[in-house]
């Protein structure tokens, strides 16, 4: 018997047979001599294209677009396959594996092979791997690979350097999966072991114990409105930094030691070095150093993005249940750590003269007269971790929440080096049509030259123009820019009222089209009220002018807010009688 209070521990039992090999052999996928160096010159091909009741009917090779799929375009893409090494595809909907069913059909025998797709349960919401398309010889990677679609082939190429996967393999998982197998590429590179069943679950806590530690980031609530001359200054991925630099790890941590963590009955042992502290201190200075000259080229930014994310979810892992080397005081002693390092921050901010504004978790807003670069040194060399100043801004604006409180993450400000921060409007929204987020990007374009408040209340009666313009020709966009993209969460039966997204599904099945749990269904909204949708381009153009009115209109509230706090008052209408 094996695992937990059994006999026997068995240990590198399930170790990833590739990355073993190069593990214990010291080599790297896509080696550097450099991290200066580029990365290989690989010939690659990135096909996407759509599909409507099963059948592909727009297609685009490398960015070029054709409207018709003809014999003669698949031969010719089937010479770029043949030319090339990675694959980029799209198989939503199944569209690449229809395509390469329509070669096979003229004779070009691919030797090709689908898996199914999954389901992935993430924070609530349920997502859906589209199915994954094997080439014999050929590195195939689906586009809606997260991280490729957040990092490109040069992210993808850092991320298995890193992690000690494939880069196949990594375009299949998640950035939390790649940092689990690096502490294995690691684990198993300086010989230690890497247990096959976790035991060292969460200790018994008493309710206060729990309700003391289990307390997450620290938040400082803004009041809603405008503000002028802002900062805002980060951490450098300040929860993996505080990993490092305060020795945490599952091995390091328990009730006595050097260092007590605040607010927690828990103590670091600061004498042996931790091995998640190691294993994340190479991946966090490698991260710095692409952050310091992601600048000098797109590889190295990209690269830089590959690492923040791998970075991101390492701390998340530390909680993770089945974490080999993740244990959930640690993800405690972490946030902790964090919300003093908050609160000692704002503190010297304060004595500097500034006000702080907003903060949360690693980030705080602040301003006032004071030498903001005397605020980071100071920190600095407070906290022992690394700070950085994000962003000045001319203006920004905290939205309020429904309960009339400052919202956490909604808001939007213009920096001075005439660029836009924009967080929790439809223009960030997945679900949002195209027509929606280009008339807010419009919005932004216009206060582009506003550098305070009263520039922006001049400024309002051209917002107001925008959005006449656009509820004037409603009906008059491209069908593309009415597109909705509804997420499939649940199967139709278990909806308990009537909604578009209900209606989406039904429509899709008498189409002959069976979505599942995870997928989204782009529709165009014909009539609201009817529930009629537009799934396949068949109604000729027609749309709910009155719904997408009122999407336009709530796209205008947060713009709205902005004008009534630089003091815009909108015009009294005084009766007659």
């Amino acid at each position: 018997m094996v695992g937990l209070g059994r006999k026997y521990r068995i240990f590198n039992a399930d170790i990833n047979v590739r990355l073993r090999y190069m593990a214990e052999r010291g080599l790297t996928f896509f080696h550097l001599d450099s991290p200066l160096d580029t990365d290989p010159a690989i010939t690659s091909v990135k096909i996407d294209g759509r599909t409507s009741l099963g059948v592909p009917f727009r297609i685009s090779v490398d960015g070029s677009p054709y409207t018709d799929i003809t014999a003669k375009l698949l031969e010719d893409l089937w010479d770029r396959i043949s030319d090339s090494i990675v694959v980029v595809y799209s198989n939503t909907d199944m569209f690449f594996g229809k395509i390469l069913q329509r070669m096979e059909a003229l004779g070009f025998r691919s030797s090709s092979s689908i898996s199914g797709g999954h389901e992935v349960q993430s924070y609530g919401r349920v997502y859906r791997s589209n199915p994954r398309v094997w080439i014999p010889g050929k590195i195939c990677i689906e586009s809606s690979s997260f991280v490729y679609a957040e990092t490109g082939l040069e992210g993808l190429m850092e991320t298995s350097r890193t992690s000690g996967l494939p880069i196949v393999d990594v375009s299949k998982v998640t950035t939390g999966t790649a940092v689990s197998s690096m502490e294995e590429y690691i684990a198993v590179g300086n010989g230690v072991l890497i247990p096959l069943y976790k035991d060292d679950h969460e200790a018994q806590k008493s309710a206060s114990t729990l309700l003391r530690t289990d307390m997450g980031g620290m938040v400082f609530q803004p009041d809603p409105g405008i503000y002028t001359d802002v900062y805002e200054i980060d951490f450098s991925s300040m929860y993996p930094s505080i990993i490092v630099r305060y020795n945490l790890s599952p091995e390091t941590l328990g009730g006595c030691g050097d260092f007590h963590v605040p607010g927690t009955p828990y103590y670091v042992d600061m004498k042996r070095r931790g091995f998640l502290s190691m294993a994340l201190d190479q991946l966090l200075k490698r991260r710095l150093y692409y952050k310091s000259i992601k600048g000098l080229s797109e590889t190295y930014e990209r690269r830089d993005a590959a690492l923040k994310w791998m970075l991101l979810t390492s701390f998340g892992y530390t909680g993770y249940k089945n974490a080999k080397f993740g244990r959930i005081e640690v993800h405690e002693s972490v946030t902790a750590i964090g919300r003093d390092l908050l609160v000692r921050s704002a503190n010297i901010a304060r004595k500097h003269g500034f006000q702080v504004i907003h903060g949360i978790v690693d980030s705080l807003w602040i301003r006032g007269n004071g030498d903001v670069d005397k605020v980071i040194k100071e920190i600095g060399e407070d906290t022992g971790i690394g700070i950085v100043l994000d962003g000045h801004y001319r203006w920004i604006a905290f939205l309020p929440a429904r309960s009339g409180l400052g919202a956490l993450n909604r808001y939007f400000g213009l920096r001075y080096d005439g660029s836009f921060k924009v967080r929790g409007i439809d223009i960030r929204r997945r679900d949002a049509p195209p027509i929606v987020k280009r008339f807010q990007m419009d919005l932004l374009e216009a206060l582009r030259g506003c550098r305070n408040p009263d520039d922006i209340k001049a400024k309002f009666t051209d917002l107001l123009s925008i959005r006449s313009e656009y509820m004037r020709r409603i009906g008059s966009y491209p069908r593309e820019m009415y597109e909705i993209a509804m997420p499939v969460n649940m199967h139709k039966e278990d909806f308990r009222v009537n909604s578009l997204h209900r209606a989406a599904i039904e429509i899709a099945h008498r189409g002959g089209y069976f979505p599942e749990i995870g997928e989204r269904i782009r529709a165009v909204v014909v009539s609201k009220d009817a529930m009629a949708l537009d799934l396949w381009d068949s109604s000729s153009g027609t749309v709910d002018s009155e719904f997408y009115r009122s999407l336009i209109d709530r796209a205008f509230e947060p713009f709205m807010f902005l004008a009534k706090s630089s003091g815009w008052v909108p015009a009294q209408t005084v009766p007659l009688f």
